[in-house]
């Protein structure tokens, strides 16, 4: 605590020599504090918000989130995340379906710069036939990051062990779907823009219909939730559009279609970049939001027919 006789040293790096500073000290009591004033840091809104956003995680997301933050938003949690992905995660998980995956379109992937990958939501490896498809053929291995439902992979420690084995932790920043999700999703679409303007190399791969779609046909895609739309044009980056087809709905079928000499192809389409750059002068708008979500699923569903005129032909033929 600050009583009488304490001394108030300036902020820390302002400009004045040491004896001015120092000027009087020999003449304090024995017994004054001194107090170092910190400067003010321009990042301090950012950590009040940081702030709250922990505040209200419990236990198991806490955790959750803080290995996510370690190994997706430090220098050396992203080189040995990115390390396991290409040793690990690509090479094991490609087993399952490497021998019959068809990519179509990666041409249109953008170089150089970070992007979105938008793409429709099947089963639960969607995006990891993206993965499998295109890793290899970047000429360094992208910082990937798939925001997920906090369900399981946040609020279960099975999920969070599971997240680390399968993809070193790829499955982040959370997407909150509680009464809190209002609140705490801000600070979610705030980390994926920042990672997003961090490096060229990552990777922000999205679901804009939110959850599966469980229908008999797999070209009736869902309304998008605008949440996409909200981090495509905070951070003005390309959005991609991917249609995934032939992943059938567990794992234990994916292993069988993988022995099976008749196993179902699995395509991964990949389309133009969408056209936001009319919306990025309202980004904080949420009619631009479900705008930019509204344009994602429309070329999302235009690389869908692509994939029906695909398997059009392999029956044909």
């Amino acid at each position: 605590m600050v009583g009488e006789g304490a001394l108030t040293l300036p902020a820390l790096g302002a400009e004045r020599p040491l004896d001015e500073i120092c000027a009087g000290v020999d003449d304090l009591p024995a017994r004054t504090a001194v107090v170092l004033r910190r400067p003010a840091r321009k990042d301090a809104p950012m950590r009040e918000k940081d702030d709250a956003f922990w505040s209200t995680l419990t236990w198991t997301e806490r955790a959750a989130c803080l290995v996510g933050a370690a190994l997706g938003e430090t220098a050396t949690g992203r080189v040995l995340a990115t390390q396991y992905q290409s040793r690990v995660s690509v090479p094991v998980l490609g087993l399952t379906i490497d021998n019959r995956l068809h990519l179509h379109g990666f041409e249109h992937v953008p170089r150089g710069q970070s992007f979105i990958f938008a793409a429709n939501h099947r089963s639960y490896f969607d995006l990891y036939a993206i993965m499998i498809a295109i890793w290899d053929r970047f000429e360094q291995p992208p910082h990937l990051y798939c925001p997920v439902r906090t369900t399981f992979f946040y609020d279960k420690p099975a999920g969070i062990a599971l997240n680390l084995a399968m993809c070193a932790n790829a499955m982040y920043p959370p997407v909150f779907r509680d009464e809190r999700g209002r609140a705490l999703n801000r600070h979610s679409v705030e980390r994926a823009v920042r990672l997003l303007h961090r490096s060229p190399r990552t990777i922000v791969a999205m679901h804009p219909e939110g959850r599966r779609s469980e229908g008999a046909d797999p070209y009736a895609l869902m309304a998008p939730k605008p949440g996409i739309g909200r981090i495509a044009l905070a951070a003005r980056r390309p959005v991609v559009p991917v249609f995934v087809n032939g992943l059938p709905p567990s794992f234990g079928a994916l292993v069988r279609d993988r022995l099976s000499p008749e196993g179902t192809p699995v395509r991964v389409f990949i389309g133009a970049p969408v056209a936001l750059s009319d919306l990025y002068a309202r980004a904080e708008s949420p009619e631009a939001h479900h705008e930019a979500a509204r344009r994602a699923m429309d070329a999302i569903a235009l690389a869908g027919e692509r994939d029906r005129e695909f398997m059009g032909q392999r029956v044909a033929a």
